[in-house]
């Protein structure tokens, strides 16, 4: 219980200290989001087709940019304090642009899929209660993909992965880390709650409109991105830097394994870190390295040929 209190003075201490960096990115990312959504709104009702996947299909096109919310939020929870939110939105827009349009399709079909899926199924279980299997079914997919996309932003700014691991280790870390999956729901829900309260205050659909329009660009974005590196980053760092870890530590094995068979010595690795290789300096005064006394100029050549 202390814990839980001493994580939710951490969330709001956070949050409330970088809100202007928060405020700035849901600023940069309003200006595609807004875009991208009119575009589509108006080539859906000017085609008269008034369909919601056509409506939804701004997320392929604006979710590369929340990579650079993702950077953002990232640094504030790792509470870097020298967090310069337009370069790092920029950046983080520059670095990811490929993989982040990659996965802004696959949320997209995964969405198109679990909605249409859910539809079909409720309506068929309504005639046939064997349908609800398959709802249920369908019902758990979309919550795997949902904790998919909790860690799939965070792991893809962070770690220089092929996009195969960042599916892979995304997929296994969205139920082997269920407790922060479940922290990171909890926490979106009571954004949607507080959201929902809001937009029903509104007196008429004209201020429903502008309050939902403002809302997105001051809250929404930046607080959701908040809310899940939050609740995963730190564990899927360590997760990850440890497998890395323990990776280049078996390649290592395999890799001495096969020069002893080979028949390949290999060659010492040597530590310079700490001593003065200044070569400005003067290159006959001897250096204590490796328990051994030896002249400046010397250990310069051993480095420079290692």
């Amino acid at each position: 219980m202390e814990k839980a209190k001493l994580g939710i003075t951490r969330f709001f201490t956070g949050y409330f200290k970088y809100f202007p960096k928060l405020l700035l990115a849901n600023l940069l990312f309003a200006v595609p989001l807004v875009g991208f959504s009119l575009l589509f709104y108006f080539i859906n009702t000017a085609t008269g087709l008034n369909n919601i996947f056509i409506t939804l299909l701004p997320v392929i096109f604006v979710f590369p940019f929340f990579a650079g919310v993702t950077v953002i939020t990232r640094n504030i929870v790792r509470e870097d304090e020298n967090i310069r939110a337009v370069s790092l939105f920029f950046k983080g827009l520059r670095d990811n642009l490929k993989y982040f349009i990659v996965h802004g399709v696959v949320l997209y079909l995964a969405v198109f899929f679990c909605y249409s899926s859910i539809m079909l199924y409720w309506r068929l279980s309504e005639q046939n209660g064997v349908f609800y299997v398959a709802f249920a079914v369908v019902v758990v997919i979309a919550v795997f993909m949902l904790f998919v996309f909790y860690n799939l932003p965070a792991m893809t700014v962070t770690f220089d992965l092929p996009l195969k691991d960042i599916y892979r280790n995304s997929a296994l870390m969205s139920f082997g880390e269920l407790k922060n999956n479940f922290f990171a729901t909890l926490g979106l829900f009571l954004l949607f709650i507080f959201c929902a309260t809001v937009f029903l205050a509104a007196p008429n659909a004209t201020v429903l409109v502008w309050i939902m329009l403002i809302v997105s660009v001051i809250i929404v974005p930046s607080t959701a991105s908040y809310i899940m590196n939050f609740y995963v980053y730190k564990d899927m760092e360590s997760v990850i830097s440890d497998g890395q870890a323990k990776n280049d530590e078996i390649q290592q094995k395999i890799k001495a394994q096969q020069n002893k068979r080979d028949g390949i010595e290999e060659k010492e690795t040597l530590d310079f870190s700490g001593l003065d290789l200044d070569e400005t300096k003067d290159l006959d005064e001897y250096l204590y390295f490796n328990g051994k006394m030896i002249k400046r100029g010397v250990l310069i050549k051993m480095r420079d040929e290692q």
